[in-house]
């Protein structure tokens, strides 16, 4: 149940969307593709400069923290995962290493589908942003 009494479906987002955010310019697009891809640069000089007031550049910008730190600490995981399980079972250990390769492909696709279409929402990822970053986005989406 949600303050008005309503049930709250779980595809439903806890806060603003960010469905109705659409680029100013391929700038815009630009930017936010490549945030996904280099995930500690990119967002930096979004939030960091004058990119910031750009709502589309800022909300992926954001986005891209998030998936770069969602993606460190899949690294770190796997990491410990793959030894183990290369310990137990060395012949494994020639096909685990594909496994790394995973936070760039989905960095590529959400880096696609931000630049062509200019997607905004993405499962899990906007809802994680929305959540850690509340107050920021209040400001900006109200």
């Amino acid at each position: 149940m949600n303050a008005s009494g309503t049930a709250q479906t779980p595809n439903q987002p806890t806060g603003p969307s960010f469905a109705h955010l659409q680029p100013s310019s391929d700038n815009d697009r630009l930017l936010a593709a490549l945030g996904y891809i280099f995930w500690i640069v990119v967002p930096a000089i979004v939030l960091l400069t004058d990119l910031r007031r750009s709502v589309f550049a800022y909300v992926h910008a954001l986005q891209g923290l998030v998936f770069g730190g969602a993606s460190v600490l899949f690294l770190i995981l796997y990491t410990c995962v793959t030894t183990v399980l290369s310990a137990i079972v060395p012949p494994l250990a020639c096909i685990l290493w594909l496994g790394y390769l995973l936070p760039l492909a989905l960095g590529i696709y959400y880096a696609y589908r931000a630049y062509t279409i200019g997607q905004t929402e993405f499962p899990l990822l906007s809802d994680v942003t929305r959540s850690l970053f509340r107050q920021q986005l209040a400001g900006i989406l109200g």
